[in-house]
């Protein structure tokens, strides 16, 4: 099980916020911010759903931009 420090860690490198991630595990950004600081116990179970929220998040964030690139690369030809 992570840390409460090296999950705020993973968090911030995925650049995804403590209210999306509460959003997704049904729980409070408080909550959230108490679990990081170490001011609340956490089980494994919630790390797991954590670390899943982040994962989930991350990569929805993601996909736009792959979009983008994907659209870019075939109108590009197109216009030239």
């Amino acid at each position: 099980m992570l840390s409460a420090e090296k999950m705020k860690l993973v968090r911030l490198l995925n650049n995804v916020t403590q209210k999306e991630i509460g959003d997704i595990m049904g729980v409070s950004k408080n909550y959230i911010s108490m679990v990081e600081n170490g001011k609340h116990y956490y089980s494994s179970e919630q790390c797991t759903k954590y670390l899943n929220a982040i994962y989930k998040i991350a990569q929805e964030k993601k996909r736009p931009k792959e979009n983008i690139e994907e659209t870019e690369d075939i109108i590009d030809p197109l216009g030239n």
